[in-house]
Formats: C-alpha cells, sequence, structure tokens
C-alpha cells in the first residue's frame, strides 16, 4: 500500500473525533479495497452516526457525524461488492450508534 495508508485506511489527513477506529472496521470488510476520508464540515448534528449516502464511479461515499462536524469518507470497492459491503456498513453502524 502507499505510505500514507495504514490498516486500509488513507491518514494523511484529520479524521472525526471517534472516527479512525470505526474505518478500520470498514476497511477490514472483505471487498473494501482502500478507505479515503474527504473534507470535514461543521454543522449542527450531535451523536456519532455512520451511513452510506451513494454510490460512486470506484465505490461507495459515506457521511460520518459528529458532534457538530461531517466528514465524506470514500470506499473503494469493486462494483459485485457493493451491495455486499453496505449492508455490512449498516449492521456496524447500529452497533456505533448504540
Amino acid at each position: 500500500m502507499p505510505r500514507h495508508f495504514k490498516r486500509g485506511v488513507k491518514r494523511e489527513h484529520h479524521f472525526l473525533k471517534g472516527l479512525e477506529k470505526p474505518l478500520e472496521r470498514i476497511a477490514a470488510i472483505p471487498g473494501v479495497k482502500k478507505v479515503i476520508p474527504g473534507r470535514i464540515y461543521a454543522s449542527d448534528s450531535r451523536g456519532f452516526e455512520i451511513k452510506v449516502t451513494r454510490e460512486t464511479q470506484t465505490g461507495l461515499k459515506l457521511v460520518a457525524k459528529s458532534n457538530g462536524s461531517v466528514q465524506e469518507v470514500f470506499l473503494v470497492v469493486d462494483r459485485a461488492e457493493r451491495d455486499r459491503v453496505r449492508s455490512e456498513i449498516e449492521r456496524l453502524s447500529d452497533e456505533w450508534t448504540k
């Protein structure tokens, strides 16, 4: 893997508070090739949540919310694996929001 990747997650930029461990679990899902955190935006969100928002050309786009901030996260996933990866993320997301 390139030098900025560790445990399948790109670590060149910052993460929202509490997002690093969930991203490592997502990276461990079979079929997920890369996890690339994106921009962080201010928001009025409370609590912690990760959800799949849409498909992209190379995989899936997630949105992570954590106490006043929102971060985009991009996954590189083969087209054939996307539905399975999406359902696994939704299952894991239920654990994180409890």
